[in-house]
């Protein structure tokens, strides 16, 4: 105790002063973008920013507007979740530190949107300072958990998981979120979209499907995080300018994604002017079990000019599917064709001989299409598949030929 005092006699001799008596370090005030209306929030576990746009439900963007998404009730099934009204829907999208997720990854900046009477009601929840972040955290979360379900755009595996981390370690709440409903755009838009563009990401959906064309503010969505901390060191706010408006055109378009999504989900298969899009929903209602529903996806494709490799995809789910039911001499029909649209794949040779050996009980015709059969595959690229197909259809052939003297030897007992 004598030991201390007396340091602090030292300590005080040399000019040095308690950190009671000082005065609290000056707070750096944020900058924020001139034309960015965000308002400070402050409560009792800290502060961030909010701003507010209205859009009216007529406003376009792109080629759609956003009062489509309001007609989506009732909720087609192949969205997968309850029928909800589009009001109970809040649309969301985070901007982060990090791309890659993991412990330190927070979200900077959380976009949201939901509709109420007759606007579109865009709200940014945004931290200049990471101190603010359960704050912000409790605010984001009681608007999107007020609503009946989320809509994202790969929130799944991306923003959902993150802000449920930090809401755990900032707000104790492992709940976060655990009890909305959650409809993932990307999952969709793969499904429709997948075998016709090269990309689903947002970005290639605006340009290739919604006819959004962003302007020269935007920033690659690559950049944020570094961004993000640029401005925290600097704290210019021209920084940031890219980002609001990155994070703000992402929610807009999720809007028009979503009513585009679930207007093709409405449609008759056979409506569609691209025969990919109609194959796209063959291969949904199959998947679905809906099986007239897929036929006609798949007639529909069919019916119009396709690639060689889209027109043999169409075949062989077809076929597939014709199969599975049951209905095998459709889906004779269609390895026939199959086999013609593209005679080097051994594959609807293999069916039409199990066809004719099983079904029509043909032994001449089997062995004539396992013959066909190993004919292909001997021109495969790959060498293993191509040894493994050419074991097979021998294997095939050699009890084929063992049948065929069987039912010789029958033959000629009988006749004598």
């Amino acid at each position: 105790m004598k030991d201390l005092s007396a340091l602090r006699a030292r300590l005080r001799q040399a000019g040095l002063k308690p950190a009671s008596s000082l005065p609290p370090p000056a707070r750096k005030i944020p900058a924020l973008p001139v034309d960015w209306p965000g308002r400070a929030v402050v409560t009792p576990i800290g502060s961030y920013f909010l701003a507010e746009f209205r859009y009216e439900t007529g406003a376009r963007h792109g080629k759609g507007s956003l009062a489509e998404f309001l007609a989506a009730s009732p909720l087609p099934d192949l969205l997968g979740m309850r029928d909800l009204p589009p009001q109970r829907m809040v649309f969301m999208d985070t901007e982060t530190t990090g791309l890659a997720g993991g412990a330190g990854t927070f979200a900077f900046l959380v976009g949201t949107g939901s509709y109420a009477g007759d606007a579109f009601v865009l709200r940014q929840y945004f931290l200049a300072d990471p101190s603010g972040e359960a704050a912000m955290l409790e605010g984001a979360l009681a608007e999107m958990e007020s609503g009946g379900a989320l809509v994202t755009f790969n929130g799944r595996v991306f923003d959902v998981p993150i802000l449920q981390a930090r809401a755990a370690l900032r707000l104790r709440r492992p709940d976060a979120l655990a009890n909305t409903d959650h409809l993932d755009l990307l999952v969709h838009a793969r499904r429709l979209w997948r075998g016709r563009l090269e990309s689903c990401s947002l970005r290639s959906l605006e340009t290739d499907l919604l006819d959004v064309r962003r302007s020269s503010e935007d920033v690659p969505g690559g950049l944020i995080p570094y961004l993000y901390r640029e401005y925290l060191q600097t704290n210019d706010p021209n920084v940031m300018a890219g980002v609001l408006y990155h994070n703000a055109q992402d929610i807009l378009s999720m809007a028009v994604l979503a009513a585009e999504v679930i207007d093709r989900y409405r449609r008759p298969p056979a409506s569609f002017d691209d025969p990919l899009d109609a194959l796209a929903m063959a291969f949904l209602y199959r998947g679905a079990g809906r099986i007239e529903l897929a036929g006609e996806g798949f007639r529909a494709a069919l019916a119009a000019p396709l690639e060689a490799a889209d027109r043999v995809r169409a075949l062989e789910g077809w076929a597939d599917m014709a199969k599975a039911g049951g209905a095998l001499e459709q889906a004779a029909g269609l390895w026939e064709a199959w086999h013609e649209a593209e005679p080097a794949d051994p594959l609807p040779c293999i069916e039409l001989a199990k066809f004719h050996e099983w079904k029509l009980r043909d032994l001449a015709g089997a062995a004539r299409w396992a013959e066909a059969a190993m004919a292909a595959a001997a021109g495969l690229a790959a060498a293993a598949r191509r040894r493994e197909i050419e074991r097979a259809v021998a294997h095939r052939l050699k009890r084929l030929e063992k049948k065929r003297k069987k039912a010789k030897m029958k033959t000629a007992a009988r006749m004598s």
